[in-house]
């Protein structure tokens, strides 16, 4: 026998309901804002016409006709200076197109200040758009990732990497000697096309690629007048010591020796930088490490190819910097003891036929023993560079996205004020390999004061 439901109990009955039905508007109220909004702010960044534009450069006909287009947010934070979006396109024949494209950080990051204060993102649209087709690629292997839109602080559109079959080696992972060959190739073409139009621009036009470019060539990281680069600096120093602290292995006074230097160098770190007067410079990519190189590998796990990106912090300094600086944050001890001298002759041999390609003569505008001389000069720069910077760059994931995503607070006392330490010491502990890669390199640096006679 069913009982009765009496007025009470009919009436929380009801208020249930009542309240589920509410609950489920307000989700699918909610769900149909966020779609509105998403977009809105889709509509912001592109529109149809720059959808046929970018497929049309892509398939390099406009006899196309584009069914359907999406611009969908990654999900993951791996960009310190961006967000990063997927351009999905279904054509009407049935085919489809990914694109990867990349848009400042939102206004309330931490990070959007510095990136409207130096015009990083419009330099970079720069880059892609004006430097490299004047340049060139070169005719060897594919080393950057094809462009193809970009609005001024809005959005950067480009291959899909990923789709064509290139990825990111976890950032703990030291790279081995095939992937640094394919790396030491790729660098030097990067150089070689710059050699390659400073030598065109000052035979006919009596200007260096520094007078004609140096607007996008500018300093942007470590600025001596810049008081947060001063901040920075003196914080990275804090966290190096600790790891130095930190480290059993060393004695007192090797400890204290190379807490010495880092005292020393690292706050030294904008005058080491800067463009050279005895070196030839070019245009240096000056951010190589793991989370800006994409390599692609075939079946049996070889790599096969290799992609630079991100050309925020572009710079006109001497080659070694960038050899040097992406040699040690992206290898082990070992792999540098083994192979240094095969990576140097590869990069020097891929930028003598870079120029002689073009009817350059590389013994005449950029000799091989002034670039193994610069490069044992650029080691300072490159171990301060190194300890000073790898803090940042291994940090996890979930510590990016604490201090670099969402609270301001934090960024400044952890990343540019007295708490690195804290930092440090709570990423040691929680991986093992941010200890073990920092690490080398102090221990590095003891072993370079060592065989400058404790210099």
């Amino acid at each position: 026998m069913a009982m009765p439901i009496s007025a009470s109990a009919e009436q929380s009955g009801n208020e249930r309901r009542h309240r589920a039905i509410c609950a489920t508007k307000a989700t699918t109220d909610e769900q149909r804002h966020h779609r509105r909004n998403h977009r809105q702010s889709c509509s912001l960044l592109l529109d149809s016409s720059d959808v046929d534009k970018i497929v049309g450069r892509r398939l390099g006909t406009a006899e196309f006709r584009v069914s359907s287009w999406s611009l969908d947010m990654l999900g993951e934070t791996n960009g310190f200076l961006g967000q990063y979006y997927t351009l999905s396109v279904t054509m009407e024949d049935g085919g489809s197109l990914r694109f990867f494209a990349k848009t400042p950080p939102p206004t309330t990051s931490p990070q959007y200040d510095f990136l409207v204060r130096h015009n990083t993102f419009n330099k970079e649209i720069d880059v892609y758009g004006e430097i490299i087709p004047e340049m060139g690629v070169g005719s060897g292997e594919k080393w950057l990732p094809d462009y193809y839109l970009g609005k001024n602080d809005r959005i950067i559109v480009l291959e899909d990497a990923v789709d064509s079959g290139y990825a990111m080696l976890d950032k703990y992972e030291a790279y081995g000697k095939g992937h640094w060959l394919l790396l030491a190739r790729v660098i030097a073409t990067l150089h070689s096309r710059s050699l390659i139009l400073d030598e065109r621009l000052r035979r006919g036009t009596g200007r260096t690629l520094f007078e004609v470019y140096g607007h996008l060539l500018e300093e942007v990281a470590f600025v001596e007048s810049e008081p947060l680069a001063g901040k920075y600096l003196s914080s990275c120093v804090k966290g190096a010591w600790a790891m130095v602290d930190m480290n059993e292995r060393l004695g007192g006074r090797e400890a204290a020796a190379i807490k010495d230097w880092i005292g020393e160098w690292v706050p030294r770190l904008p005058e080491l930088v800067v463009s050279s007067d005895r070196w030839r410079n070019v245009m240096c990519h000056r951010d190589l490490w793991s989370n800006n190189i994409m390599f692609k590998m075939d079946g049996e796990g070889k790599p096969v190819g290799c992609y630079l990106v991100d050309f925020q912090f572009l710079r006109y300094s001497p080659p070694a910097y960038d050899f040097e600086t992406a040699l040690i944050l992206t290898t082990t001890r070992a792999t540098r003891r083994e192979f240094r001298d095969l990576f140097l002759d590869v990069y020097y041999d891929t930028v003598r036929k870079e120029l002689s390609d073009e009817g350059l003569v590389a013994d005449d505008c950029f000799p091989r023993e002034e670039f193994v001389k610069s490069c044992e000069e650029a080691r300072t720069m490159a171990l301060a560079y190194a300890v000073a910077n790898m803090q940042v760059m291994l940090l996890s994931k979930q510590a990016v996205e604490e201090y670099f995503v969402g609270s301001t607070d934090k960024l400044e006392h952890y990343v540019y004020g007295d708490r690195r330490p804290d930092l440090i010491e709570s990423e040691c502990r929680a991986t093992d390999m941010y200890r073990t890669r920092i690490m080398e390199v102090i221990e590095e640096i003891g072993e370079y004061i060592a065989s400058k006679g404790g210099k």
